[in-house]
Formats: structure tokens, sequence, C-alpha cells
């Protein structure tokens, strides 16, 4: 056969040696469909699935708003150390010794007097160990 000669509507073809039974197309789609999972998705909702970050921003927002009014509530709550009253009262002469006896309590002054004796000898040894004598003495600073 040459290929001049070849006309596809009068010569044979070629058949590939499978066959389809009769009928296999009639119920092809319900077949596949039976195998199928019958499990169905899912579903989730938008807000559920949204859910933690509404929780997080919600969250986020009770703790900006609360920081102003808990460092409001400290600043007033602050308390001045012993020390900067010391401070204040050695920078500021204006303030008079009677001054300061007036605005302490009872239970305060209870708590200034000194529980230990100082016997004269131990004065002795404190002004003669001292390398400042003579400004003791002479009462300079």
């Amino acid at each position: 056969m040459d290929i001049k000669d070849f006309k596809m509507i009068t010569n044979e073809k070629i058949t590939s040696g499978f066959k389809i039974p009769e009928g296999y197309w009639d119920d092809f789609s319900e077949k596949v469909m039976h195998q199928l999972p019958n499990n169905e998705p899912k579903i989730i909702s938008f807000y559920s699935r949204r859910k933690k970050w509404i929780y997080t921003s919600a969250a986020i927002l009770v703790v900006a708003l609360s920081l102003p009014i808990v460092n409001h509530l400290q600043n007033k709550e602050q308390e001045l150390s012993s020390s900067e009253i010391e401070n204040y009262l050695t920078l500021n002469k204006s303030v008079s010794d009677d001054e300061i006896v007036n605005l302490l309590e009872q239970e305060d002054i209870d708590n200034l007097k000194i529980s230990t004796p100082i016997t004269k000898e131990a004065i002795e040894d404190e002004l003669s160990n001292s390398t400042e004598l003579e400004q003791y003495i002479t009462n300079e600073n």
C-alpha cells in the first residue's frame, strides 16, 4: 500500500484489541458516585474562624485602655522614701527643728529616742580616734 492510495473511508481501520462491554457508560456516573465517600465537608462559619483574632484584639484593647489608669493610680500612691525626705530636709535649711518636731507624731518621736546609753568613755574614744577632731571643736564644716 502506498500513501497516495490510502483512503480512510474505504480501508479497514486498525482496532486496539480492547472492547467496552455493552451498557458500560449507561450507569458509569452512578457507580462513581457510590464509590465516593459520603462525608460532607465541614462548614466553618466566618465568626468561628475569626474568633481567635477577635478575642486577641479585644484583650489588646483592654490592656491598652487600662495602662493609663493603672499608671495614674501608681503615681498617686507613690510614697517618698526616707532618704528622699532626709535629703530634702538637709538641703532646705529654712525648715527649723521645731517645725519638724511639730509635724512628727508621738510614735515617730518615740522611735527617734536612743535606746542604748552612751557613756562618756565611748564619746572620748570616738573623739580621740577621729581625724576631724578640730572640726568638732571649732564647729566648722
